[in-house]
């Protein structure tokens, strides 16, 4: 890690929904416990990936599920513990405050739905990222979703996770006149591959056999 790294303190968010909850656009296609089964897949492939991250100093899983909170555990994650389910993104600002009273000086936040991500690209996106005041983005396949944030300091934006994503946080980064470093999906292919709808599923050809996701996959004739 270089030493301008090593002066940083960025640590990942993982937002997790309810694993009863997860994946509702898949319902038509897949039945709750397969879909139950994709969420704790993916998540789990998420917390790998980020636990092999050297430029991140930890990871905040933030949830409701208490299966979720487990999984934290097992993964060396920290658990922000939600009593009341609000939604994405007053959980996300909720671990934005929590860092910001801690001085951490950034924060990476992530969805639990994308398998396909590697440590590489954590990594790389960390350290690409501008140092003060900033904020960097990685859009979703779809050009309008967003599939990883990195701000600094933690709670110097506006989080607007959602339909339009993406152009709404380029907005919130300009609004909170932070340096706004835009991504190209090519980049960080894995970042880019979340799980919505049925044909996502096809996106999937790049998981690495022996991965939760593709095992999961694999036994479903899927893979």
């Amino acid at each position: 890690m270089s030493a301008a790294l090593a002066g940083r303190d960025i640590l990942a968010v993982v937002p997790v929904k309810d694993f009863a909850l997860a994946k509702q656009r898949l319902a038509g296609a897949f039945p709750p416990s397969f879909r139950r089964a994709l969420a704790r897949a993916m998540l789990r492939d998420v917390l790998v990936a980020l636990r092999g991250a050297e430029t991140i100093a930890g990871v905040v899983v933030v949830t409701a599920d208490p299966e979720a909170g487990l999984l934290a555990g097992e993964y060396g994650a920290r658990l922000l513990f939600e009593g009341t389910v609000r939604g994405l993104n007053p959980a996300v600002a909720q671990a934005g405050a929590y860092l910001a009273a801690e001085r951490r000086s950034g924060m990476l936040v992530v969805p639990s739905d994308i398998p396909t991500v590697t440590s590489d690209e954590i990594g790389r996106l960390v350290a690409a990222h501008p140092a003060g005041r900033a904020v960097s983005v990685v859009p979703a396949h779809d050009g309008e979703g967003t599939n990883a944030l990195v701000v600094s300091p933690p709670d110097a934006l506006r989080f607007s996770f959602g339909p339009l994503s993406f152009p709404m946080h380029l907005a919130n980064a300009r609004e909170a006149q932070a340096a706004l470093q835009v991504h190209e999906l090519a980049q960080f292919p894995g970042l880019s591959c979340d799980i919505d709808r049925p044909d996502d599923l096809a996106r999937l050809d790049s998981l690495p056999p022996g991965s939760h996701t593709w095992r999961l996959l694999a036994e479903q004739g899927m893979a």
